[in-house]
């Protein structure tokens, strides 16, 4: 506009400049886009896409475009023509891509494939209506929490799997979920207090007494969950490598204890005393496992065969999952009793 209002370009020239500017802007979407949800790089390139396929249309129609531009802008006015061919080309633009809404849509997500995860904030089966209703309302408790348990054992495998597979994409969710898990973890401790001020029975109590212990204990396995993440980011940011061993050896681990957590919140959400008992022996072979990984680690060490840094973030990485089987060792011991 100001070249143009400076005499230094006519209208001809200005208008391909001002398509070209609006390709030009979408860098800023793409370059936003990077590191997020996959809602946010489908909608970068959807700008993308939407601006280079008008640009396309209406500079194969530029002399027709120039003639309507002109014909509602004031004459000898080029600023506000210029203006106007901006509104104009979005509004037209738009009209265009309507009618082929879906097809747009479906090819925006073959280029962009993918799922995304949609988890919900704040508690889900929660109703403050049933509190009177003290069995009732720890019924829903006893769902939430089963929904809290099953989100930390989720984000404990995604924070795995980023840091054995050094996949950033993961990072930001494994995040998100923290702070879910977080918001879960307060939200049924409160609806517990609630619930403990209506006068309960004996087994209604022992009942409660258990969720409230059962609550801190995944909230705590979501913090490992989150730790884990932390050194997933420092091994991308840094480059850290792992040798094959111990990649090997920390899957293993993680796949026993993510076996074995979320075997006690089944033993929790069927009150099976049975599964508890798997818990039990399980766990007592974790802490078996954490210190052979701890010796043979040790061993390579000493051998030149893995770096310090390395082996420092590998010692935090067992000593997570140990403490991991820990919290499902309490939760499996409060089915028990």
């Amino acid at each position: 506009i100001a070249l143009a209002t400076q005499g230094l370009i006519p209208l001809d020239v200005a208008l391909p400049v001002l398509f070209g500017d609006n390709i030009g802007t979408c860098i800023t979407a793409v370059l936003a886009s990077i590191g997020t949800k996959l809602s946010a790089k489908r909608a970068a390139i959807a700008h993308v896409l939407f601006n280079v396929t008008g640009t396309i249309i209406f500079i194969t129609f530029l002399p027709y475009f120039k003639m309507l531009v002109l014909s509602i802008s004031p004459e000898g006015d080029i600023a506000r023509q210029i203006a106007n061919a901006h509104t104009s080309f979005n509004i037209l633009n738009t009209c265009l891509f309507l009618p082929f809404i879906t097809l747009y849509t479906n090819l925006i997500t073959r280029l962009v494939p993918g799922e995304e995860k949609i988890i919900k904030k704040g508690p889900v089966y929660l109703d403050k209506r049933v509190l009177n209703t003290p069995s009732v309302a720890l019924s829903l408790a006893s769902k939430e929490l089963i929904r809290m348990g099953r989100l930390a054992k989720d984000n404990l495998d995604n924070a795995m799997t980023a840091l054995l597979n050094k996949d950033s994409s993961l990072i930001k969710d494994v995040l998100d979920i923290e702070d879910v898990i977080d918001e879960l973890e307060s939200e049924i401790t409160e609806y517990l207090s609630q619930i403990n001020q209506k006068g309960l029975t004996k087994e209604n109590s022992v009942i409660l007494s258990n969720y409230l212990h059962a609550v801190n204990d995944i909230e705590r396995v979501g913090d490992h969950a989150n730790n884990i993440i932390e050194y997933a980011e420092t091994c991308i940011e840094d480059n850290i490598i792992f040798t094959p061993f111990a990649i090997n050896e920390i899957s293993e681990m993680h796949k026993f204890v993510s076996e074995t957590f979320s075997m006690s919140i089944q033993a929790l959400k069927d009150n099976d005393v049975v599964k508890a008992g798997q818990v039990l022996e399980n766990e007592s072979k974790i802490d078996e496992i954490e210190k052979s990984l701890r010796k043979s680690h040790i061993g390579r060490l000493n051998e030149g065969q893995c770096i310090v840094h390395a082996g420092v973030i590998f010692l935090d990485i067992i000593s997570n999952l140990e403490r991991v089987g820990d919290h499902a060792h309490n939760i499996a011991s409060l089915v028990k009793q």
